[in-house]
């Protein structure tokens, strides 16, 4: 069986469409419901961790830098320009906070199995869309499974921002982590 398929069946039977009642089954559905339970403020972010990266050299409480006042929207696009266009134009974030008032900025990128696109550079240019963004705190977070980061998925394109983005914090965390810290009410 498959890493990915193993995730996949992993996935709680309540993480669900609260319109249809289907079982998320890839990356977008997930995402989808991470955005409405966060929206519903049915996560509780301060038992959600953020890895550092060397994996597991250090963790700190998601909820220092995501809250249940500041929404994530879904598939936000990375507006550019003519200069910034081929760096990470058409390249829509799978979910991003931002916050004016507490100058914070969190993309996440939400992968299950799948290859970075962009002949594997997607993380280091949403990292330079952090970097230009003007907000304060630059936080970029690669959320996936314990089954994948156990395995070293996904660790050396994170290492590689780090190593040539200046100023973006990045982090791991975890979906295990998530589905244990969402209170799940009346969904089904």
């Amino acid at each position: 069986m498959t890493t990915k398929r193993k995730f996949i069946q992993s996935i709680p039977n309540e993480m669900v469409d609260p319109i249809t009642g289907l079982k998320a089954s890839n990356e977008t559905e997930l995402s989808s419901l991470l955005a409405y339970h966060h929206a519903n403020s049915s996560i509780d972010w301060g038992s959600v961790n953020l890895y550092s990266i060397p994996y597991l050299s250090d963790k700190l409480c998601s909820s220092e830098y995501i809250n249940c006042s500041t929404p994530f929207y879904c598939e936000y696009p990375l507006f550019s320009d003519s200069e910034t266009v081929d760096i990470w134009g058409q390249m829509p974030a799978d979910l991003l906070s931002f916050s004016k008032s507490e100058n914070t900025i969190v993309l996440i990128e939400n992968k299950i199995g799948s290859k970075f696109t962009s002949a594997g550079t997607q993380l280091i240019r949403q990292a330079k869309f952090l970097e230009k963004s003007g907000f304060k705190n630059k936080i970029l977070i690669v959320l996936t499974s314990e089954l994948f980061l156990s395995k070293g998925w996904y660790l050396s394109e994170m290492q590689n921002v780090i190593d040539n983005v200046e100023g973006v914090k990045v982090f791991a965390m975890k979906w295990e982590d998530i589905f244990n810290a969402i209170e799940y009410k009346g969904i089904n």
